[in-house]
Order: structure tokens, then sequence, then C-alpha cells
């Protein structure tokens, strides 16, 4: 069940066949440190055990799930944007997974900058046993940009 009660960021994931990466995924989205959120789950026609870990988050509240035929990522993409009822809405990848504080310090630039229309975070490429192998920094916003 969805409750539309218009939350400062929607957190969408797509999944299809991400079986191994999943529960990880949704996990750090529910255990941000910034909790005004919902969460959409959509899973793309998954013929692995993903529909079964998402099954177990029916029956929180700021999580809405979708399982559909698989329709592929940008019309799914665009299914997670037609429900999503966040301030500030942002796509995470089913094999990726955030910071505790990613939520909490992307919302604090937005605000803080309201000219500003899109935030994005750096990232780490880990390993199988979550070693940091490098990190890569995108872009550094405390630099002013001209455009």
């Amino acid at each position: 069940m969805k409750i539309n009660n218009s939350p400062t960021v929607t957190v969408y994931i797509t999944n299809y066949n991400y079986e191994k990466y999943l529960e990880k995924a949704i996990q750090s989205v529910i255990c941000q440190t910034f909790q005004d959120l919902e969460l959409i789950i959509i899973d793309d026609g998954s013929t692995d055990g993903s529909r079964e870990i998402i099954k177990k988050y029916e029956n929180n509240e700021k999580i809405y799930t979708v399982f559909q035929q698989n329709k592929g990522l940008n019309r799914t993409n665009n299914v997670a944007l037609k429900l999503a009822s966040g301030k500030y809405i942002m796509r995470l990848d089913a094999d990726d997974y955030l910071d505790p504080n990613a939520l909490e310090v992307m919302v604090q630039k937005l605000e803080r900058f309201p000219e500003c229309v899109l935030v994005f975070p750096d990232y780490y490429i880990v390993d199988e046993q979550e070693n940091i192998i490098r990190q890569v920094r995108r872009h550094d916003f405390n630099k002013e940009v001209s455009l």
C-alpha cells in the first residue's frame, strides 16, 4: 500500500535479477540517517529470488512495491517517476548501496542552494568482500560553477 504523504525524498530501485545485491540496496535506504523518505521498489520480471526478497518489505509503510513483466530500464524508470511523491527523487541501482548519511548530505546541499537542481554522490568501487578498491569523485560541489 502506498501512502502519499509527500516525503522530502523518493528513492527508487529498479530490479531485474539482482537477488545477490538487492537486500543490501534496500537496507541501505531503510537505514538512512535522513528518514523523511519513501522507497519504491520495482521488480522488472526477475526470474531469480528477487521477488521473495522484495515481498519481505511489502508491509513497511515507507515502501511501495511493484511487480511487473519485463519492460526494460527506461520504461521502468518512467513507472517509478509516475509513482514518486517526493520533493527530490533518486534512483538507486539494485546492485549499489548508500552510505548511511548519503541522503542527509544531498538534501542539505539541495536545501542550502535552492538554485541547484541536481546533486549526486561520489562513490566507491568495492570488491565482493566490500573492500574499497578506489573512490570515484565525480564533481567538487564546493567549487562554484558558472553557466
